[in-house]
């Protein structure tokens, strides 16, 4: 499919460099590989499939609060655009993640939603170029689409923008964090604890059984499931 790229998308040329990087990545069956592959499968299930690949970069994304980030400058030549990534949660020594259990299994689902949390953000800069930059990217568009990803997720949904007025009289999260704060607790198998100022909300899951198992499938596989109400 033939899809016209964004000044932040560049060329055609780069496009082709970013698959063949893409390409090799996934030959080498590392975690890299993971994360090409849900970029693929996600790609397809939320994007119409309209993205071109990203080069995707375990590595420090800039700023220490950063967890992970979309940006202009991948630092090889000839691609612009990259998703960078802090390799670092993997090892759980990063905020909301170093007074976690650090389970190896839950450190891998954080940093595999912040590959998501960053493809809406690669979305609207190649795709849309509605980037929300009067919201540090975190507005309206961010929070149309991360709503409308939320809801084949099973998640509740976020506020309009990332400003306290747009989210938090409404009882709301603020998008900046999304999906982190809106996964139901235990998600993340207790190597997520986010500090008290930027607590997440636990899912009020539905009274009706068959509404609240159809949340928490889509969150848990079945083993899983049965150990929870095993528990319980």
């Amino acid at each position: 499919m033939s899809v016209e790229l964004s000044t932040l998308g560049g060329t055609h040329e780069e496009a082709e460099l970013r698959a063949l990087i893409r390409e090799y990545a996934r030959s080498q069956k590392g975690y890299d590989a993971r994360l090409y592959d849900l970029w693929d499968k996600w790609n397809e299930e939320f994007f119409e499939g309209l993205m071109i690949p990203s080069l995707i970069q375990l590595t420090d994304p800039g700023q220490t609060h950063r967890y992970g980030v979309c940006t202009t400058f991948s630092g090889l030549a000839g691609i612009r655009s990259a998703i960078k990534i802090r390799s670092s949660i993997l090892d759980g020594t990063l905020r909301d993640l170093k007074h976690g259990s650090r389970n190896p299994e839950g450190l891998r689902r954080f940093l595999e939603d912040v590959l998501l949390h960053e493809m809406i953000h690669q979305w609207h800069f190649e795709v849309t170029g509605e980037g929300d930059e009067s919201y540090s990217g975190h507005g309206p568009t961010f929070s149309t689409k991360a709503n409308e990803i939320g809801v084949a997720l099973g998640l509740p949904r976020v506020g309009r923008t990332c400003k306290k007025r747009d989210h938090k009289d409404k009882g709301l999260e603020s998008p900046s964090q999304w999906p982190h704060h809106a996964r139901p607790d235990g998600y993340y198998l207790g190597a997520h604890v986010p500090g008290s100022e930027d607590e997440a909300k636990r899912i009020s899951l539905p009274l009706d059984i068959e509404q609240a198992a159809g949340v928490l499938q889509k969150h848990f596989d079945v083993a899983e499931l049965c150990r929870r109400l095993s528990e319980g």
